[in-house]
């Protein structure tokens, strides 16, 4: 079937402001459903055909169409970020639903800022809207986004800003500019230094390139002013409007991506509502869906391009919208469980009815103190055990902002000099402000399905600090890859509205969310814990002051302690299933 291209085609959205928008159609034959995304990266970069080529679904009976959102690329307006994608997103959805050749259907599809725009036109209920497929993305600006257990995500905020929303604007706002090549120069030159300038520059409103080069108003900066959860978060929020999406959505996410547990949580709030949804967990990060992230190769079949040897992102997407749009299970979709995993470790694909999953045992993996008895276990300073602490020690140390412990990997989108993903903690795991709870060398695989809390009794004596928790694999020859990690920001602990101070001195019991995963560890290898108060760049640092971390340089150091006895039993819990 020949396909016709369609560049540029604009679309009138209710306040007067055409966006743009390039089109893929079958030239014969129809009517047709229309596939739609809708992102600020450009519809015309490689980044709007990574998950779907338009080309070959064309091809298979859709028209699918790419669009620019307000004030970026050929589109005209402003960029003003999440707030204005509610209606430009109903707009388009009964735009695109009123092409020639359309069948009046629309289902949309895209990752990431592109995942979020589908939940922000289905809470505006478009009539035409009959399905979405939302890839690592979010429910909430400020929560999984902006910030997580009370910590901005700097290492996110400034690179997205600086790489993929500043630049482009750069070019698109300056093109007329003499100047311009010298302001991509700088900008540019900006961005390369952020791992040793521009990321640890205080305070954090200073990041001042975007002023200086005329940049996104006051866009960037305005999470520096609503510090709190209020309600200029809300707004562009999707939780509210959970009651209102009725129509079916299948959630793709990855154990290691940035947005991995609001990814499960989306899904969940629709499964409890009864809808028609699916879940997929894949062990990748942001931008790596291959089998190989960070230092650990999971294999061919874990790759989003030929998942479990079965089907490419393209046939992926077919599968489900041809079954929610056309109606046909020609493919077998319905048929399958709803839940589809990759568990890493014995690296490969389950199915399941639910999530969590069915007989998940959720244990305690209490932090002990170390034993002179075990040469191994003592030199990782601390034991991690089944069994209940008694009269023990609680362990300190000084947590410097001016000395922050740098991330190694993780849930990160940030410079790739950071990493991403499964790396090495070997070089972390020395620091005397790490603290380490090793467990005794498994005798059997021990499988860990579902989310992950950990319940820590700490006191600090400063007004407010931050607490990271990281659970690791060690391997038996000593490599330790970190599996899964969070953070609680003190000042948040109850409350995201409404911040309360520490008094120094005090204990404190805390949950800290190291969201969720899929893994084996294996027989023959260990479970690690970390403590500590910090992973930067991943999230801002803590000064520790109790003042607003982002307007203001002053900081102290704190003395923080983890209690881990009978009256204070701090411990990680594990959801322990049994494999077939």
């Amino acid at each position: 079937m020949r396909v016709i291209f369609e560049r540029n085609v604009t679309i009138p959205m209710r306040d007067g402001v055409r966006l743009s928008a390039n089109l893929y159609r079958p030239e014969v034959g129809g009517p047709y459903p229309v596939l739609l995304t809708r992102h600020p990266y450009g519809k015309d970069t490689a980044l709007s055909t990574a998950l779907l080529d338009p080309t070959v679904m064309a091809e298979a009976g859709y028209i699918v169409v790419i669009q620019d959102v307000r004030g970026r690329f050929a589109s005209e307006g402003d960029f003003e970020s999440y707030a204005q994608e509610f209606e430009d997103g109903y707009d388009t959805v009964e735009w695109a639903a009123s092409l020639p050749g359309s069948d009046g259907q629309v289902g949309m599809f895209g990752t990431s800022y592109f995942g979020y725009t589908q939940w922000q036109a289905a809470a505006m209920r478009p009539p035409s809207l009959k399905a979405i497929l939302p890839v690592m993305t979010y429910n909430d600006a400020w929560y999984g986004s902006a910030v997580r257990g009370g910590a901005l995500e700097w290492g996110k905020l400034a690179s997205w800003y600086t790489s993929a929303i500043a630049l482009p604007e750069l070019m698109r706002k300056k093109r007329t500019d003499p100047n311009l090549p010298m302001m991509v120069a700088k900008l540019v030159s900006f961005y390369d230094q952020l791992p040793s300038k521009g990321l640890f520059e205080l305070p954090l409103s200073r990041f001042s390139i975007f002023r200086e080069l005329d940049l996104l108003g006051d866009l960037f900066y305005e999470v520096f002013e609503h510090p709190n959860y209020d309600a200029t978060w809300e707004a562009t929020s999707i939780r509210p409007h959970y009651d209102a999406i009725e129509i079916p959505s299948f959630h793709v996410g990855g154990w290691y991506d940035v947005f991995a547990q609001p990814t499960i949580d989306n899904y969940l709030e629709m499964k409890g509502r009864g809808r028609h949804t699916r879940l997929l967990m894949g062990p990748w990060s942001h931008t790596n869906y291959s089998g190989f992230v960070g230092d650990v190769d999971f294999g061919m079949a874990a790759s989003a391009m030929v998942r479990d040897l079965k089907e490419d992102l393209t046939v992926f997407h077919r599968k489900w919208f041809d079954l929610t749009l056309k109606k046909s299970n020609a493919f077998g979709l319905a048929d399958e469980p709803p839940v589809t995993l990759f568990v890493m470790g014995v690296n490969r694909w389950i199915s399941a009815e639910a999530w969590p999953l069915p007989d998940t045992h959720l244990t305690p993996f209490y932090l002990r103190e170390g034993r002179a008895a075990d040469a191994e276990q003592k030199s990782a300073r601390g034991w991690l055990s089944l069994d209940s602490p008694n009269r023990e020690v609680s362990d300190a140390y000084d947590y410097d902002p001016a000395d922050p412990v740098l991330s190694r990997g993780g849930n990160l989108l940030t410079h790739p000099v950071y990493g991403v993903g499964p790396h090495d903690q070997r070089e972390i795991e020395k620091r005397p402000d790490v603290l380490l709870y090793t467990s005794d060398v498994l005798e059997e695989d021990l499988t860990v399905i579902g989310p992950i809390i950990a319940k820590l009794y700490v006191s600090s004596d400063a007004v407010d600090t931050d607490f990271v928790v990281r659970v690791c694999d060690v391997h038996p020859d000593g490599t330790s890859i970190n599996i899964v990690d969070g953070i609680r920001r003190m000042r948040y602990r109850a409350s995201s509205v409404a911040p309360s101070l520490m008094t120094p001195g005090e204990i404190y019991e805390v949950d800290v969310d190291l969201w969720s995963t899929a893994m084996v560890f294996q027989k023959g290898h260990r479970i690690r814990v970390h403590v500590t108060s910090s992973s930067f760049p991943h999230w801002d640092r803590n000064l520790n002051t109790g003042a607003n971390n982002g307007t203001t340089a002053e900081m102290k150091v704190a003395r923080n302690t983890v209690y881990h006895t009978e009256a204070y039993p701090s411990h990680v819990m594990l959801p322990i299933v049994t494999l077939a």
